[in-house]
This record gives structure tokens, C-alpha cells and sequence, in this order.
């Protein structure tokens, strides 16, 4: 009974946070109706979580998530492997194409932006750091589900709900990711947000390993056919390559 009650009061502090994630702030009596929750158990984990520094509360009772979280995720973010690799290459693909580019990786089936740079004439779009997004609706998301071991791509290409948008089946978007693998890179074309194209190449090493995706976008009349499938194309495979042999050979 104790490890039931323990794993309740877990699911109730997560749901909690990940309410207060979605509300920016709230107070306990908007918190306990979003989640039906009774206002007695939303205060004391609200407490919790304020006494621990993971909360704050503002002079209106209010709370919001605190800055510890960001903490947490920086350093997570930052014991990624290869992380003071690909930064370099994430700025040098963007001073040259002047567009928007993100290093994307998988984790729990989807695909989570890692870390970007902007260039001179990259748009701005609501895509952020930390963002979870399922893999099929970007560039990068397609490059690492089609270089993934095909037992972790099956489990994955389970997980769906078929047709996908623009009525794809399973069939058609295995077969995608078989022409993504032998030409070395995805294209994305408003799969995600409306009006933005992009480009993405998988990261991996010589034994099959992938480490996420590098991935260029930016807005589909400027990304056209011609430039994504040429110059673009080119440039993120070249960066791929190069971080292959150091994954390979460190």
C-alpha cells in the first residue's frame, strides 16, 4: 500500500508541474479544477515543491515554476555527448546559410530540440529549446527515426495513430525512411509549422550509433525544392560527415 500511495503522490507533484508548464502561473483553487484534484492536496504539494526551490509563489498567490528547472536542464543539456562539438558547427551552418539551424535528438520516441543558432535572415517561429515533438514531423525527427536500429524504428512506427497528416500510411513512411537512409538526408515541408521547410542529416558513428540530427529550416518559398535538395542538402551531409569520423575515432 505504501509504494501505491508513493507512486500516486508522485503521479499528483508531476501532473502539477506539468500544469504549471502549461499555465505559465496559476493558484491552487485554478490548479485543483484543472486536474480535479482537492485544494488540500494541491497547497501541500505546491508547498513541497516551493520549500525545495522548485516553485515560487508571487504576491497575488500565485505560482509559476522557478529557474531551477532551467538549471537542471542546462545540465542536462550539457552532458550530451558531443555537445562542445557540434555548437561550433551548429554556428558555422548558420553564418553560411543564414537561416535557422537545430541539433535535434530522440528520447522516449521523440524528437527534442537540443540546441539552435540563428542566422543573419533566420525567421522566427514558437520552435524552442527543450520542445518534445513527435520524430515524423520534422526533417531531423525523419533522419534519426530512419538511422535508428530497426528494432527501436519499429517500436516507435507502433506508437503511431495511422493515417499520419496528409493521410500517410504506415507503408508509405516506412518507405520514406528507407529513401532518407540511402540518400543520407530528410526534408520537412510544413509537416510542423506552417510555411517552413527545412533539411536534416543524422549524426552517428561507423558502428551505427546516432546522437540526433543536424537540420536547417527556414521558410518553404525560400527553401525551395532546388536549394533544399543542392546547396543545402551538401552542406548539412558535409557537417555530417565531419562529425561522424570525430564520433568515431575520439
Amino acid at each position: 500500500m505504501g509504494t501505491d500511495t508513493t507512486i500516486r503522490s508522485d503521479e499528483r507533484m508531476l501532473d502539477i508541474i506539468e500544469a504549471l508548464k502549461e499555465h505559465t502561473t496559476a493558484g491552487v483553487t485554478e490548479l485543483a479544477e484543472a486536474l480535479d484534484m482537492p485544494k488540500s492536496t494541491v497547497h501541500v504539494h505546491l508547498s513541497t515543491l516551493r520549500e525545495r526551490g522548485y516553485v515560487v509563489q508571487d504576491d497575488a498567490h500565485q505560482y509559476r515554476l522557478s529557474l531551477r528547472f532551467l538549471d537542471m536542464g542546462m545540465m542536462v543539456r550539457e552532458t550530451q555527448e558531443m555537445y562542445e562539438e557540434v555548437l561550433p558547427r551548429l554556428d558555422e551552418l548558420a553564418d553560411e546559410t543564414e537561416e535557422k539551424v537545430w541539433w535535434t535528438v530522440e528520447e522516449n520516441g521523440k524528437a527534442v530540440f537540443l540546441a539552435n543558432s540563428v542566422g543573419s535572415h533566420a525567421i522566427r517561429t514558437n520552435a524552442r529549446i527543450g520542445q518534445h515533438i513527435d520524430l515524423y514531423r520534422l526533417a531531423a525527427g525523419k533522419a534519426i527515426l530512419a538511422n535508428l536500429s530497426e528494432e527501436r524504428r519499429r517500436e516507435i512506427l507502433d506508437s503511431y495513430e495511422y493515417p499520419l497528416p496528409g493521410f500517410q500510411s504506415r507503408e508509405d513512411l516506412a518507405d520514406e525512411l528507407a529513401d532518407i537512409r540511402e540518400r543520407g538526408v530528410a526534408y520537412g515541408t510544413e509537416q510542423f509549422l506552417r510555411g517552413v521547410a527545412g533539411v536534416g542529416a543524422p549524426l552517428r558513428d561507423n558502428s551505427g550509433n546516432v546522437y540526433g540530427a543536424i537540420s536547417v529550416s527556414g521558410p518553404a518559398d525560400r527553401l525551395d525544392s532546388d536549394r533544399l535538395e543542392n546547396e543545402l542538402s551538401d552542406l548539412v551531409r558535409g557537417v555530417s560527415g565531419e562529425l561522424r569520423v570525430n564520433l568515431s575515432y575520439r
